[in-house]
């Protein structure tokens, strides 16, 4: 007989488990976030108390990590979507620090991973045309020292997966 409880890792690195109600409550918020409680609790089965307090258990355990606006990119005038792929020139502390202390936090930043393989760094951009694109690679990463090279992706369309996943 299977568990119904999953183990779940908090920010804090210990497992707690996630039962049944707490993921249909993940499940409902992942399509909704912007549910009231009261339909939260009526959905789950719950009452709006018991809603309550499990999401703010789930948010204080670090499983939900905020509630955020997903904006039309185009209608806010950055229909141009890049990729683009970082190396460093070198693999110090300093040089990593300065990098990921600066360049997420530029305007035209959506998304920064650090990650494996042959590329550093992989930046999800967004501006409003290819003159700006150029202009941001130029003044943003082709003159900064820590950055040895770069490789631009253009994107022709986003296709989102899935918001939240849930453990299996």
């Amino acid at each position: 007989m299977s568990n119904p409880t999953k183990n779940v890792r908090s920010g804090t690195g210990s497992a707690e488990p996630l039962d049944a109600i707490d993921e249909r409550i993940l499940a409902a918020l992942v399509d909704d976030a912007r549910i009231s409680n009261k339909q939260l609790a009526e959905l789950v089965g719950i009452a709006p108390s018991t809603a309550l307090m499990r999401t703010r258990a789930l948010s204080e355990r670090g499983i939900i990590e905020g509630f955020e606006a997903v904006l039309s990119l185009p209608a806010i005038g950055r229909s141009v979507q890049a990729l683009i792929a970082v190396r460093l020139r070198a693999h110090d502390r300093d040089q990593i620090d300065r990098f990921t202390a600066r360049v997420p936090k530029l305007p035209a930043v959506i998304s920064t991973f650090h990650t494996t393989g042959s590329v550093d760094y992989l930046l999800h951009i967004a501006v409003a045309n290819t003159d700006d694109l150029r202009n941001w690679l130029l003044d943003n990463l082709a003159t900064d020292p820590v950055v040895g090279h770069t490789e631009t992706t253009m994107v022709f369309q986003h296709i989102p997966g899935n918001r939240g996943p849930l453990p299996e």
